[in-house]
């Protein structure tokens, strides 16, 4: 942040808690009004077949990334709507909640459903000027990817993506950045897929 000339301040925060959401966000409004909320929070059992994924693993990947996108969004915007403020949220999805993947059903349901929030709070938050998109990612640079893609199921993987690689974090930043921005004002209630092609297979 400070090589960017601006100042950042770090905050834990369990977004799948109603209070500690409120509390945040009432924090992070003190500070100044909240123009960009982006719901990066996910948690996944990755590679586990539905019938071997626990209660528990369910209920907290609902927590996670639905419930918790929910309540940051909804505690947004009634800041926004009291202080008559625009507002742009942008949803990190999955391409996992647009096309079944095997061994992360769970996950999925999960992103199909924020995907569905996305468009819902974008019908009725328009007339309030917040614009709600989302963004689809595909597979993206991480340490839990280069370790699958060097695994056995690595080389069907990389053949399933059309432009034959991965993407890196700046790639999805680089969509988020223009969902936030004046450049896409006239924008609301999308889903963007950046995924390299890997949805047309």
């Amino acid at each position: 942040a400070k090589s960017l000339g601006a100042n950042a301040i770090a905050r834990v925060c369990d977004v799948s808690d109603h209070a500690e959401v409120v509390a945040t966000v009432d924090d992070a409004w003190r500070l100044g009004p909240i123009d960009v909320l982006v719901n990066n929070a996910g948690i996944s059992p990755y590679y586990k077949r539905l019938e071997h994924v626990t209660p528990e693993e369910y209920q907290s990947v609902q927590d996670v990334n639905l419930r918790g996108a929910y309540f940051m969004s909804v505690e947004v915007a009634k800041h926004c709507f009291e202080a008559e403020r625009s507002a742009a949220i942008v949803n990190i999805s999955s391409m996992a909640g647009t096309i079944p993947l095997a061994r992360q059903g769970v996950y999925g349901a999960a992103k199909a459903g924020l995907d569905q929030l996305t468009r819902s709070m974008a019908l009725e938050w328009a007339d309030r000027s917040i614009r709600v998109n989302a963004i689809s990612p595909g597979w993206v640079e991480s340490d839990l990817v280069s370790e699958l893609f060097t695994s056995r199921h690595g080389e069907g993987l990389r053949a399933d993506i059309p432009m034959g690689r991965v993407a890196s974090p700046e790639e999805v930043a680089g969509m988020a950045v223009y969902l936030a921005s004046d450049a896409a004002s006239y924008v609301t209630g999308t889903v963007m897929l950046v995924d390299g092609g890997r949805s047309l297979r």
